[in-house]
């Protein structure tokens, strides 16, 4: 009988978290909507600064795709690139391979039991193993006063909004822009 209660106490406990999780879902949604129409933007992305803005990196950067410009709020300052002075929006791909030198206890344990103290050296030799990491980065190229510049920004986890920005990007009619080297 008792259990039959707790039963019914944590199924009532799940429905009503699954109401508020979806109450406070479609909050958010339409703070964003609201956010994005105040701004006149057609699209929104939240990610961390590496490199080309006045603040520090991994600053969370708000990216707004608007009819004319691409704004970008980083701790209450607003950057605005227009989109006459953009040459190109990619995402470029950066491996990074490490090398890391390991003993493998079991290893030894296991070569102890079997040949000794001799065994436990060669069972447990030092290993090389490889730690690769790949990181996926928004750039912006674009003309400055001093010439060609770079703004970007780590899309490791967004990059699906990454590609909406490029593909809006690339449906703008193009614009031929010549620079002088």
């Amino acid at each position: 009988m008792i259990a039959l209660l707790i039963m019914v106490a944590a199924i009532a406990a799940l429905i009503a978290f699954a109401f508020i999780a979806v109450a406070d879902h479609k909050k958010t949604k339409r703070a964003t909507q609201k956010l994005l129409a105040n701004k006149g933007a057609s699209l929104m992305v939240t990610l961390p600064h590496t490199a080309g803005l006045p603040v520090p990196e991994k600053t969370l950067c708000t990216l707004f795709y608007c009819a004319r410009h691409i704004e970008i709020n980083a701790n209450g300052v607003e950057f605005k690139l227009n989109f006459s002075k953009i040459h190109d929006i990619c995402v470029k791909t950066s491996t990074e391979i490490q090398k890391q030198l390991v003993s493998s206890a079991g290893g030894a344990i296991a070569g102890a039991a079997l040949a000794g103290w001799l065994g436990a050296a060669i069972f447990g030799g030092v290993q090389e193993r490889q730690i690769k990491t790949i990181r996926h980065f928004m750039v912006f190229t674009y003309s400055s006063d001093n010439g060609i510049a770079y703004i970007a920004f780590e899309a490791a986890y967004h990059k699906r909004y990454v590609n909406y920005f490029i593909d809006e990007f690339n449906k703008r009619p193009l614009n031929v822009r010549t620079v002088a080297l």
